[in-house]
This record gives structure tokens, C-alpha cells and sequence, in this order.
């Protein structure tokens, strides 16, 4: 049951692999044949592209260093996601010490 699990793992991770290198593909040829004029829209496509990639390889890193690297990983990310959300509600004066504590020292 293990064995059959990873190799669906490491097949969806070719599988995303396979679909990031068609798309950098496009974008070599796209900024290709852009040539020297600026083209923002392209720079930008490159740009998430390039980010998929780290993304993917940094959950592939997680998942082959073993479980414990793989909750910490999502542990990171789940830290990070809450930050973002409560920087976006609105917050009084008065609620910065609270939350300077509960993300800094209680939540991790």
C-alpha cells in the first residue's frame, strides 16, 4: 500500500513537472520572439511560472526529507497564510501587541 501511494506521488509530481516545462517552454519562445522591445505581460508570465517551479520543488524537497519536514512545511505555510489573512482585516492600534504575541511566540 506504501510503494502504490509514492508512486502515485512521484507520478503526479512528473505530471506537474511535464506541464511547468511546457510552460516554460512557451515563455522561452513568447520572450523569444518579443526580441528587445519590453514586454511586461510576458516578463510576468515568466515570473509565476518560475514561481510554480520553486514551489514545486521546494513540496518535493518536503515530501522526500520525510513527514516530519513535510507537517513542519505546512505548518510554515499555514503560519504564513494566517499572517496574511489578519493583515488584511482591519486591526485597532490596540491590537498590535495581542497579535504580535500570538504570532510570534504562542501559534508557533
Amino acid at each position: 500500500m506504501m510503494a502504490h501511494n509514492l508512486y502515485q506521488t512521484y507520478l503526479l509530481f512528473a505530471i506537474f513537472a511535464g506541464v511547468l516545462l511546457i510552460a516554460s517552454s512557451i515563455g522561452f519562445v513568447l520572450k523569444h520572439r518579443a526580441g528587445t522591445q519590453a514586454s511586461p505581460v510576458i516578463d510576468n508570465l515568466n515570473a509565476r511560472i518560475n514561481a510554480w517551479w520553486v514551489m514545486l520543488i521546494v513540496l518535493a524537497t518536503a515530501i522526500l526529507l520525510g513527514k516530519i519536514a513535510f507537517i513542519v512545511l505546512f505548518g510554515l505555510i499555514s503560519l504564513f497564510a494566517l499572517r496574511e489573512f489578519i493583515s488584511l482585516l482591519p486591526t485597532r492600534r490596540g491590537d498590535y501587541f495581542p497579535l504580535l504575541i500570538s504570532f510570534y511566540f504562542m501559534i508557533p
